[in-house]
Order: C-alpha cells, then sequence, then structure tokens
C-alpha cells in the first residue's frame, strides 16, 4: 500500500471506510486503521474520515460510545451510498444482513460479537488468507428446514469459499449443533430451477459456491471460539463442541467438514497456520488450505 496518507484521508480513505462499515456493519477506529492504513501507527486519517462521513447530510455513519471506546456504522443512507458503489459483494445472490450496523452497535451481545468477528477478518487479511474485501456477513441461504444465516461467508484467496460462525458462548452447545444441522440441510437441498440442454439443475450451494465446472466441493465451516465474561474458556468450549459434533452424522460421514481455533490461535499465529482443529478428525494442527476433502 503506499504512503500517501494527507491524499487518501480525503475522498479514497472516505469511500474505503464507508464501504468497509457497511461491510462489516460496525468497527473501531483502530480496526479501521488496521484494516485500511496499516503502515499508519494512529488513527487520525481514520477518524478524520469518519468525522467527514458524519457530517454529511444525512449522516452517512454514526457511532455509539461504550467504556473509552467508539464503535462507529454505517447509516441508511450510508448503507445506500455503499452499496450504489457496487463494492460490496454478494456471493450467493443474497445481499444479506439481519442486524443493521446500529442495532448491532448499541446491543452489548451483539457489539461484542461485531467486533470479534472484525477481529476475525483482520487476523485473515494479515495473514493473506483472505482479503477484508471479500466477506459477507449475514447473507441468507435458502434450505427445506428453513433459511440458514452464516455470520460471514469468506472469498478465501486459495478460490473456494468458507462460512464462519463466531461463538462467544451466548449460545447452548444445542443450539451450535443444531446449526451444525442446517449446513448439512443447505448442502443436501435439491436443485433449484430445471437447468438447460447445457446444464443440469443446480442446488443453491452449487450454483454459487461450486463454480463453473462444479470443481470446488462444499465450502468448509470454520467455527471461532472468542471470550467472553462469565463463560467458559474458549479452549474449553471448542473441546466441547468438537467432541458433540464428532458424533452428528454429517460430521461421522464427512459431508460436513468443521474446524475449529479460538480467537487466541488465530491471533498469535493467523489463520493460515496450523492452528484448526477438524471435528472427528484425529487430535492436532490442520492448516487452512490441507482442511479434509467433503465426501
Amino acid at each position: 500500500m503506499s504512503g500517501r496518507g494527507p491524499a487518501r484521508a480525503g475522498a479514497e480513505i472516505r469511500g474505503e471506510v464507508l464501504v468497509t462499515l457497511a461491510r462489516l456493519r460496525l468497527a473501531t477506529p483502530a480496526q479501521l486503521r488496521a484494516l485500511l492504513l496499516p503502515q499508519h501507527e494512529g488513527t487520525d486519517y481514520v477518524r478524520r474520515a469518519l468525522r467527514n462521513l458524519a457530517a454529511e447530510r444525512p449522516p452517512l455513519v454514526g457511532r455509539v460510545q461504550r467504556a473509552q471506546q467508539s464503535i462507529w456504522f454505517c447509516t441508511t443512507a450510508g448503507l445506500a451510498e455503499a452499496t450504489a458503489s457496487g463494492l460490496l459483494l454478494a456471493f450467493n445472490g443474497s445481499a444479506g444482513g439481519r442486524t443493521t450496523g446500529r442495532k448491532a452497535a448499541a446491543k452489548t451481545g451483539l457489539r461484542e460479537h461485531g467486533l470479534a468477528l472484525v477481529d476475525t477478518v483482520l487476523a485473515f487479511h494479515r495473514s493473506g488468507a483472505a482479503d477484508a474485501g471479500d466477506w459477507q456477513v449475514e447473507a441468507a441461504h435458502p434450505t427445506p428446514a428453513g433459511p440458514l444465516i452464516p455470520d460471514a461467508v469468506v472469498l478465501l484467496a486459495t478460490g473456494g469459499f468458507a462460512f464462519v460462525e463466531l461463538d462467544r458462548g451466548t449460545m447452548s452447545y444445542a443450539r451450535l449443533l443444531a446449526k451444525l444441522d442446517r449446513y448439512a440441510a443447505y448442502r443436501s437441498a435439491p436443485p433449484s430451477g430445471r437447468g438447460n440442454a447445457a446444464r443440469a439443475p443446480r442446488s443453491h450451494w452449487q450454483e454459487h459456491y461450486a463454480g463453473h465446472a462444479l470443481e470446488r466441493t462444499f465450502p468448509p465451516l470454520l467455527v471461532v471460539f472468542a471470550p467472553a465474561p462469565r463463560r467458559a474458556e474458549p479452549a474449553t468450549r471448542e473441546a466441547e463442541f468438537l467432541a458433540r459434533a464428532a458424533g452428528l452424522l454429517p460430521v461421522r460421514h464427512r459431508r460436513l467438514v468443521v474446524a475449529t481455533v479460538t480467537t487466541a490461535r488465530l491471533a498469535a499465529h493467523g489463520p493460515a497456520r496450523a492452528v484448526w482443529r477438524v471435528a472427528g478428525s484425529p487430535a492436532g494442527g490442520w492448516s487452512l488450505d490441507r482442511l479434509p476433502t467433503p465426501q
């Protein structure tokens, strides 16, 4: 990235800040600086861009202040402008998003979950495992059992996709496992449409994630365990989840590849290293590009 700090504090960085907030729902100035201006130590340029966006009429961004930390989000007008830019990805035809940035920033549980997800995006971005612009948050996917809404879908640097779920211990193991069933239902959903003479009908996941020649397998599910007050440690929750998930039929039959990591391992080593643990597989670390292949 070039060192054009003063210039990028103008229209260019302003636009990048707006689109990043629209893409990720919310972020702190420090997170935005790490994503967009990693060569800078301070957040002055990012804060100037945020102030300029907030000064628009109507305002394009807003913020909430919590514990000496400002969390910024897109307003409705800001989201409309970011969408009009054409820079927001929609991997599966869905614009995504049940939770607005304003709502996520205002509610403690949603806010901390959203910030932890941004930290996950940042870990992938820093390691080169996935660009920060190649994420889509809370996009709905149809299944016979009702919509599947991952916390995020990411286009990896390898060209494949992955689903991402972030757990802070606020959801019971039963609900986490039920979500795995929803992923299995999504994979098993029948083809939609009638196809044509050149191509057989495809299911939703094949249409959007398998590639033109069906060269890619069903995306792995990456579950990230983050700390939260008054909850068991992430490593403890991860181990319990892995033990329970290993007994599910889709996992046992390798119809669904579920890989886990804690935010501590992610921050220390990055997602491209052998930090992942795979449900139903021998203990030991797996790297992102060496995860088992779904059957």
